[in-house]
């Protein structure tokens, strides 16, 4: 049996994940909670901080070996991709997907970084009047949200093999 195990923080990766479930039958569980069937086969979606898949470790420990990974963060490109891989020792099969930014749901440690992350933009946009560097401040500004159901198809098709 194939289970779905998460973590997030501001809701995108409990998203996928859910989304997931209902579209594969498999039962989804929050990483901190849940008791996971013995011998279930663990898809992992973590959500991405600084290239750190937050509780991958933690789920390796709980879940010995994982059958895929599935990272989700803000803005994912192909070298993003292999640069999470190759930062989390990923050797299971791996998926990126884009997820979303709202500044004003994030709270406590996350918050304030990311705040400090706006300011440093903002300086560098007004330096550098860089139409990417414009269109990534216009995104943190006003937040978005890039979570779709078709973004899944690999990681389906992954399952369905």
């Amino acid at each position: 049996m194939t289970a779905i195990v998460y973590t997030t923080n501001s809701g995108s990766t409990e998203r996928y994940a859910k989304m997931l479930g209902e579209t594969t039958g498999c039962s989804v569980y929050e990483l901190s909670g849940g008791d996971v069937p013995e011998n279930s086969e663990i898809v992992y979606f973590g959500w991405v901080m600084a290239g750190d898949i937050q509780g991958l470790s933690e789920a390796r420990k709980r879940f010995g070996s994982l059958k895929a990974v599935v990272a989700v963060g803000m803005m994912p490109s192909e070298s993003s991709k292999k640069e999470t891989a190759e930062k989390n020792a990923v050797t299971e099969p791996f998926f990126y997907l884009p997820g979303a930014f709202n500044l004003k749901k994030l709270r406590g440690m996350y918050k304030m970084i990311m705040s400090m992350m706006l300011r440093v933009m903002k300086g560098k946009v007004k330096e550098s009047g860089d139409a990417d560097d414009k269109r990534a401040l216009e995104l943190f500004e006003n937040g978005f949200d890039s979570v779709k159901e078709e973004n899944l198809a690999p990681v389906i098709e992954f399952l369905q093999q």
